[in-house]
Parts: C-alpha cells; structure tokens; sequence
C-alpha cells in the first residue's frame, strides 16, 4: 500500500506548452496582418522627367480675419472663384498653395478648399503655418 502512495505522490516533470501555444498565436495574428500589407502595391511616379516643366504655382493667402489674396493681390469669394475656374481649363493647370495664418478660422480655409475643388482644380496644397 506504501507503493502506491509514494508513485502516486511522485512529481512528474511535464513541459508546460501553454505559453508556447500563446507565443504561437500571436505570431499567426502578426502574420495574418501584415501580409496583406505586404501584397497591396502603390504606383508612385517617378520624379526625374526632364520633358514636364514644373507647373505654375498659385498661392492663396487666408488671413485670420477672413481676407484672401491671390498671388500678392486681394480678392473677393467671386473674383477666386472665377480665376480658380479660369486657371482650371488652362492647358497645364496650376498647383494652388493655400497659405492661411496661424490663427485664421478653420471655416475660412474650409469654404476656400471648398472653393477650389468646385472649380476643377487638382493640384491643391495647404502649407501650415509657421
């Protein structure tokens, strides 16, 4: 009867495989993520075409009190309006830069993006201010 307790109360030595199945999980889920990451491809262009002139810029200030100057000169909502449609169906569109200040409201460089994505322009970017 002794026998039997003292097998019985023996310890076994057992590999624990439970952080080993959690390492392994975790692992599939890395894998799982990022391979289709992996597999997307972007087209970017090449910068170096020696044949492209570099597009005219327009730039557009936003002053923090709403006021709004194109190329140095101060316009009106209409007058931007319809140079940005002007400057749209030109052969080679220019890139608008919209330079607002730093305390300019968020609505007034809203209603200008506004308005030149309703004039057909697609070059546009918007510089912080500094």
């Amino acid at each position: 009867m002794r026998a039997l307790r003292s097998d019985a109360s023996a310890v076994q030595a057992q590999i624990n495989v439970t952080p080993l199945i959690d390492v392994m999980l975790v692992l599939l889920m890395i894998l799982m993520l990022t391979t289709p990451l992996a597999l997307h491809r972007v087209p970017l262009p090449l910068g170096a075409n020696a044949g492209n002139d570099v597009p005219r810029m327009l730039a557009l200030s936003v002053k923090a009190s709403g006021e709004l100057y194109l190329d140095g000169g101060a316009v009106n909502r209409a007058q931007l309006a319809t140079a940005l449609a002007a400057a749209a169906v030109q052969d080679q569109p220019p890139l608008l830069e919209i330079r607002p200040e730093a305390n300019t409201r968020y609505d007034y460089v809203a209603e200008v993006l506004v308005l030149a994505g309703n004039s057909g322009l697609s070059a546009i970017r918007v510089v912080g201010a500094q």
